[in-house]
């Protein structure tokens, strides 16, 4: 929805009088280009992380089922003396249990599925960014170029999955970190990019410390 909301916004604005000189069209599209390119790649990473672990998790489990199905009690009262065949059946059936969630899991979320359009609409955005750093080289930008980037990038958007609010505030907040942390080696390029990302969360904590009190204070009565 955010995405959404921000490519709407985009649209209006382009549709403005606030940017006269293609050239810097093209520059904002770009810019907006990479930043939703970055925020499709890391969901498309995380799902498809996720899609792996179930995958394993259910896969293990699935093995582990089969070995305590074709084996007797008997053969785990070394290591479990009090260990009764009821007890044992009721092992195999939390183990055959927990597999199915897994498998349910797996298939309710499909993580493989949305990590492929993510990753899907960050390549379209990849090539997109190339064209539109071909066309800041030209000499003349025309009407009719920036109409076409502008509706390639929205054609883009439209069949883009939509990027939660929460996850769209969060990249936007790490993009902001990359580009700082990438301006701040120009000037210092020994700096500790840990110290520095270290340095911007307790900047980014210490003003939500300053929202929350003032959100808190009351408005004295006249």
């Amino acid at each position: 929805m955010a995405d959404l909301f921000a490519t709407s916004f985009y649209i209006n604005f382009l549709e403005g009088k606030t940017i006269n000189n293609p050239i810097d069209k093209v520059k904002e599209l770009k810019r907006k280009a990479e930043q939703n390119r970055q925020m499709h790649f890391s969901i498309s990473r995380r799902a498809n992380q996720l899609n792996k672990t179930l995958h394993a998790l259910a896969l293990i489990g699935s093995s582990a089922t089969a070995i305590l199905t074709f084996s007797e009690y008997k053969t785990f009262l070394p290591w479990f003396p009090d260990l009764s065949d009821g007890e044992y059946k009721l092992t195999i059936g939390v183990f055959a249990g927990l597999v199915f969630i897994l498998t349910i899991l797996e298939e309710y979320f499909r993580f493989g599925e949305k990590a492929a359009s993510h990753e899907s609409i960050g390549k379209q955005l990849t090539s997109f960014i190339r064209k539109a750093s071909i066309i800041e080289d030209y000499e003349v930008i025309t009407g009719d170029v920036i109409d076409k980037l502008t509706s390639e990038y929205n054609s883009i958007h439209e069949n883009a999955p939509i990027i939660p609010d929460r996850i769209f505030l969060k990249e936007k907040q790490r993009l902001r970190i990359k580009i700082g942390i990438s301006k701040q080696l120009e000037v210092t390029p020994h700096m500790s990019i840990w110290f520095y990302r270290l340095r911007m969360k307790i900047k980014q904590f210490s003003a939500l410390e300053s929202r929350s009190g003032d959100n808190g204070r009351e408005e004295p009565n006249q």
